[in-house]
């Protein structure tokens, strides 16, 4: 299927541009899927090079350094869209995902070849993930877009539910060898897909580029709640399971209750919110992220832990796709790469960057005052998300 995209079919299903474009949404959502799928595939990574004999200092390393590229690269994705194309951006950064963690098959055994890899499918990725959004948002109209575009974004965190398990699997059946090669295959199914789409026009992107977009005012209460949604979600995925394993607590509990409570929201939860006020349903999330996360801080029980995952994952489910088309407000469909860029980048950079900050702050005080402190900084930016959304009445 190819040609340019005409908007305005008189036919189109609803929230959709044309008829086609509902078949395209649901490709993508595949495409979405099963590269994440094949990215999520990292998570055993630390236990392979462990079983190589690399120190935990290289470990740690390798495992980092994933986030350079990741943050770097997804605020050049933008300017690389706008330039060459929002899908053949999709496409490189594909390519490059499965091809990344592929070549760890020839050289998960060096650490500098582990490195060359690691840098490949961080690129990748970052080049995939918001032009892939991007081009998602050009199916949509504004009628149901937050439902709609909640439901495509839910597909990159979905192999989080599974992921680990079938990473597991593959590695104690097939071993180090077959586990990366069994793992790039949903990758590769899905590239072929990338080719069935039709083309948006390349585009000059917003007037003055990324530092014009940062200048404007409207764009920076998104991108703080950006920040904050970033350095919790980073956190509770970096420290939930050493945290529940130090109580002994079934790690699993919180992921898969957080992954359903995604997955219920993004399914029909996010029409309840559709017209509501963006700085009122981010706010919301903003105060379920910290509920969750201190539930998880005093839970000793399975079922507190399970509760703690679903209202933490109620909370990330609400405002992160209402965050997405927030900070394309305004802004037509073919130029949203440089603010899904802007935001993405933001977001995997809070994300990884809590890491150092909050490890020292655990060794100080242990795990629970840091995470009661995170969670009154969420609390925080409902405060001020709520007082900039009650301004509108006093004018």
């Amino acid at each position: 299927m190819t040609g340019e995209v005409k908007p305005g079919d008189a036919d189109a299903p609803a929230g959709f541009i044309d008829a086609a474009a509902r078949s395209e949404f649901a490709r993508l959502a595949a495409v979405i899927f099963l590269t994440a799928m094949t990215n999520q595939q990292s998570v055993l990574l630390a236990v392979v090079w462990e079983d190589v004999g690399f120190s935990p200092r290289d470990i740690g390393l390798l495992i980092a350094i994933y986030g350079v590229p990741l943050v770097a690269m997804s605020l050049f994705s933008g300017p690389l869209a706008n330039r060459i194309g929002i899908l053949q951006t999709v496409r490189i950064g594909a390519v490059l995902t499965v091809l990344g963690f592929v070549s760890l098959y020839l050289t998960h055994e060096s650490v500098i070849g582990s490195l060359v890899s690691r840098l490949i499918q961080g690129t990748g990725f970052a080049l995939f993930h918001a032009p892939v959004m991007t081009y998602g948002s050009t199916r949509l109209t504004r009628e149901r877009f937050v439902r709609l575009f909640g439901l495509l974004s839910a597909m990159a965190p979905l192999p989080y539910a599974f992921g680990p398990i079938l990473a597991e699997f593959l590695y104690h059946w097939l071993g180090h060898y077959g586990y990366f090669l069994a793992g790039a295959v949903p990758g590769l199914l899905g590239l072929p897909l990338l080719w069935t789409f039709r083309a948006v026009d390349k585009t000059e992107g917003p007037v003055g580029g990324i530092l014009g977009l940062l200048a404007s005012r409207r764009i920076w209460p998104p991108l703080i709640a950006a920040i904050v949604y970033g350095y919790m979600f980073g956190f509770i995925s970096a420290y939930a399971a050493p945290f529940l394993v130090e109580r002994g607590i079934v790690v699993g509990a919180f992921f898969t209750a957080f992954t359903v409570s995604i997955f219920a929201v993004r399914f029909g939860g996010l029409a309840l919110i559709e017209n509501v006020d963006r700085r009122l349903v981010v706010a919301g999330g903003a105060v379920l992220l910290a509920s969750g996360l201190t539930m998880v801080a005093l839970a000793t029980s399975l079922p507190g832990v399970v509760a703690a995952g679903f209202v933490f994952g109620l909370g990330h489910s609400i405002g992160f796709p209402v965050l997405s088309a927030w900070i394309c407000d305004g802004t037509p469909p073919e130029q949203r790469a440089t603010p899904m860029a802007v935001f993405n980048a933001t977001f995997f950079a809070a994300m990884t960057v809590i890491a150092l900050p909050a490890s020292l702050a655990i060794a100080q005080v242990g795990y629970v005052p840091v995470m009661v402190t995170m969670s009154v900084s969420s609390l925080g930016l409902a405060v001020l998300l709520a007082i900039a959304w009650s301004r509108r009445f006093r004018r």
